[in-house]
């Protein structure tokens, strides 16, 4: 790894940290250098302003989920167990940063960089979940990938609001959603 890509990453890694723990609008620049053990004026050389380095630690975060998500669903063989895996990964990322919503909640939507950030995110896990259930046979693959996502998402306010959420309510909101998603409403009525 060549020092200037080491460095960048060290930036990239405390700001996921600090911003994580205080959101956004609460951190300082200067408390990012201090985690990352550099300079204020590094950081600069490498992030112009604070949002671009909020959106740049963005940017890796969601290209490693998908890598991640990827690897972690190929070791299924059956699309119920592959959607099962992809609801609890997508559910557990809120759950893992439970104390750290304000991460989730104070998306900085003003800046340009961070809005095509979540975008091409969003673009890209809805593709991946499209083309695995393309690959299933479904008819309307984009358009189912936008409702499984949307069912997973409806469970965000509860993971962070709900004190009384734990890891089994999650498994049960991955079980109920993949059901609902494979079997509509009326295929809950049996369960």
């Amino acid at each position: 790894m060549v020092r200037g890509e080491g460095q960048r990453e060290k930036i990239l890694n405390a700001a996921r940290e600090v911003f994580g723990s205080k959101g956004f609008f609460d951190t300082k620049m200067i408390e990012i250098a201090e985690r990352a053990n550099v300079s204020k004026g590094t950081i600069y050389l490498y992030f112009e302003s604070k949002e671009k380095l909020y959106s740049a630690m963005h940017a890796k975060q969601f290209e490693m989920y998908i890598v991640i998500l990827s690897e972690k669903v190929d070791r299924f063989s059956t699309l119920k167990d592959k959607l099962i895996c992809i609801a609890e990964e997508h559910l557990n990322i809120f759950y893992k940063n439970r104390e750290r919503s304000s991460m989730f909640l104070q998306a900085y939507n003003n800046d340009p960089a961070m809005i095509e950030t979540l975008h091409t995110f969003f673009r890209n896990y809805n593709q991946y979940v499209s083309d695995l259930l393309e690959q299933e046979g479904i008819e309307g693959p984009k358009e189912h990938a936008k409702c499984f996502s949307g069912i997973l998402d409806s469970y965000q306010r509860d993971i962070f609001f709900n004190p009384d959420f734990d890891y089994s309510s999650l498994l049960k909101a991955v079980l109920f959603s993949v059901n609902l998603f494979l079997n509509g409403c009326s295929g809950q009525r049996n369960q």
